[in-house]
Formats: C-alpha cells, structure tokens, sequence
C-alpha cells in the first residue's frame, strides 16, 4: 500500500515541472524559451539569414540612445550586446558579466584593482579577466538542411561578426534596414575557416545583402524571443564565490575591501589602464608586416597571438576582437 504522504509529491510538482518546460532549456549562458534553438555558424558555409527585431525590455540595453530612439524600452532593435569572462573559477565556466545589465561585478573590480596595485596590464593574469563582447540576434535560417526556417538564437562575438556587418552597413547606408520585417533583406553571408592552434572557427568573410522573397507580419513578433531575457547572469555574490574561490588560496582577501566602490564605471577602469602604461616594447621588424591575413592585425603582427604584445595593441581598436581570437 502507498503512504500517503507520497502520493503528496504529485501536488505542486506537476505544476512546477510543466512551468519549467514552458521555460526551455539552458545552454550555456543562456536561458532559452521553449521551442527556441540555437543556431551555429560553421567553418567553410554558406548561409542565408533574416535577421529579425524584438521589442526592447531593458531600459539599461548597452545600444540605447535616447537622441536617435535607438533600443529605447518598447522599440524593435536587433541585437543585444553583452560582455563575458570566460575560464572562471575552478570549472573554467564562462560568466556573462553583470556590467552587460549596468551592474557592479566582482571579476572586473578586481581587475581594476590588480592594475591599481601595479600590476602591469600586459600581465597574463589581467588580461584573462577582461570581458569580450558578444552579441545575441534572433534569425531564420533560410534553405539550409540543418535549420528549419523559424526563430533561432545566434550567439558570437563581435569581432567574428557584427564588425564586418558594421563596415558592409558602411560602404553602403541603404542596407541598414536589413532587419525591417517589410522592407529588410536576407543576410547571404560566407564563412572562412580560421585556426589558431589547434582550435578552428568559423569567422565571417564576406556578406550580401540580398532582397527578401516575401515581407514578415508583425505577428512573427509574437513568436520571436525577448533577448534581454535571455542571458543567464549571476548574481554579484554567486560570481564572487564562483571566482574568488579559485584564486582565494594566492591572494587572500582578493585584494579588494568593503572601501572598494562596486560601481566603478567602466570609463574610469580605462583610465587606471592609461595610468599604468607600460615602457614601450621595441616594434616588431617591419620586413614581417604584410604578411598577416586579410583585415586582420592593422599593426602588421600575428592577429589573435601578439595580442598585447606590442605597444600599438594598447590603443588597438581591435584590442578586444584580437582577445577573442586568442581564446
């Protein structure tokens, strides 16, 4: 005979194991709806994408620009900008770092106090903790055997996309409406195959924009995610346990204090980097410039293997994409 007692799981349980479905699954760093996958960007393919808008939630989305109503709460844009910090802790996890929702975080505090103490910024040890920035988009994958043509999530860095994207818009201002749902265009883009070390990747060499067959309803709004709900971002204190107890038994105290302000913004951060320059290196021989690949190192070395190594990569705009490539 079953005790009652057991037969109480059924209630309140059922309940909650429906809600966390209609929730999705969790990849990654991110929180995905039900029915939402994620699509991969695959070395040496071809793809056609529609990239589509959501209806902006964060009064605190990183693109917001009041002036223009760009990513103001309850216009349609399309990305969501965030930073991350990869191999934290003893697990080596990837982080997505709170200063993406405009709040305090514990990996960048101390960071910024390594290079208050003197540490220099070429240290391995700071430039491991600086955030990389990525960008969420949702699109629909178009012909392609491997996607069904609905709603995905595209998650990759920066560097290995919107800057091309960026500079295509660039040449070309009337390509900006790409993500309108009845004047945009499909996106055809190629991807290369990049290696560094044994490590390849897909990185973006070339995109056309390519008239739609047929404009989007407004309806499809309701089917595409929110992605400022997406990320998975910890809490301050969750971070700080996660990180500090991998580096706790080097630094105790992990150099920071209750003086300490958590809400450092991130202008100030750069410039204690400019306070703590380093004496120059001598440049690199100029009879190995050139031989770098296409838009790649503007300096003429090694892109994603002489990242801060040189005195040029200090004020590099292409500081942070050369980071990525590192990783």
């Amino acid at each position: 005979m079953v005790k009652k007692d057991k037969k109480r799981r059924f209630k309140g349980g059922v309940s909650r194991n429906a809600a966390k479905q209609q929730k999705g699954a969790q990849y990654g760093h991110l929180n995905l709806p039900k029915g939402i996958s994620v699509f991969k960007e695959e070395p040496k393919t071809r793809v056609d994408i529609d990239i589509l808008p959501y209806e902006v939630g964060d009064q605190n989305h990183p693109d917001r620009d009041d002036e223009y109503g760009i990513a103001v709460t309850g216009e349609l844009w399309y990305k969501r900008p965030y930073y991350l910090h990869r191999n934290i802790g003893p697990n080596n996890e990837s982080v997505v770092c709170p200063t993406s929702i405009k709040q305090p975080c514990p990996i960048c505090e101390y960071r910024t106090q390594m290079l208050k103490e003197g540490t220099d910024w070429q240290d391995e040890s700071v430039r491991a903790l600086k955030a990389s920035m990525r960008n969420l988009y949702i699109i629909v994958p178009k012909g392609n055997k491997d996607y069904n043509e609905k709603p995905h999530i595209w998650d990759i860095s920066q560097f290995l996309f919107q800057d091309k994207l960026n500079e295509e818009i660039g040449e070309n201002e009337d390509y900006e409406t790409f993500p309108d749902l009845e004047e945009g265009y499909t996106l055809r883009i190629r991807f290369s195959e990049e290696q560094l070390g044994s490590n390849k990747f897909a990185d973006t060499s070339r995109i056309d924009f390519v008239d739609r067959k047929e404009p989007y309803d407004e309806s499809i709004l309701e089917e595409t995610p929110n992605l400022d709900t997406i990320l998975s971002i910890p809490t301050y204190k969750t971070i700080e346990t996660m990180f500090f107890g991998g580096v706790a038994d080097e630094e105790e105290n992990a150099g920071i204090t209750d003086e300490d302000d958590p809400s450092e913004p991130e202008e100030e951060e750069e410039e204690e980097e400019e306070e703590e320059k380093p004496k120059k290196k001598p440049k690199k021989d100029a009879s190995k410039k050139g031989k770098t690949k296409k838009s790649q190192c503007p300096h003429g070395y090694e892109f994603g293997v002489d990242v801060d190594e040189y005195d040029e990569c200090e004020d590099c705009e292409y500081w942070e994409s050369c980071m990525d490539a590192s990783e």
